[in-house]
């Protein structure tokens, strides 16, 4: 599947969360080179500087429309294995957790859990009825 993101937010294992704003270690083979982007609305301004990253519409930097539940506010960095991102409301890149030190409490309970574990089917974030343990 072709991504259209420099960073694929369900292979971030979440360090320390809280709420909408969360901090992780990349665990993708292709987190050399950084990357961020700044959103308001639809509309991100983003730079990447990564080799599997797509291409922006001006070179390494650009800006984009993108429908990911449409936050208002939106930010994402990343460098090399360290990605930082915060969305208000809440969206399907950055689902709303609480995780201290590696440990996640809510919305699953775990150690070292992904983005991409806590979320549903299609990307969407599990809601507190659903809530599993590990």
């Amino acid at each position: 599947m072709a991504r259209d993101d420099a960073v694929d937010e369900e292979n971030i294992v979440l360090c320390c969360a809280l709420g909408c704003i969360n901090c992780g270690h990349y665990k993708d083979a292709d987190c050399l080179g950084c990357s961020g982007k700044i959103g308001l609305c639809c509309l991100n301004l983003q730079m990447c500087c990564k080799p599997s990253a797509p291409c922006l519409p001006c070179g390494c930097i650009g800006p984009r429309l993108e429908n990911d539940g449409c936050s208002v506010f939106n930010i994402q960095c990343q460098l090399c294995s360290a990605v930082i991102s915060g969305a208000i409301p809440c969206n399907k890149e950055v689902p709303v957790a609480l995780t201290v030190l590696g440990l996640t409490i809510f919305p699953k309970v775990g150690c070292c859990v992904k983005i991409g574990d806590i979320q549903g089917k299609g990307g969407d974030y599990v809601n507190s009825n659903e809530m599993e343990r590990a």
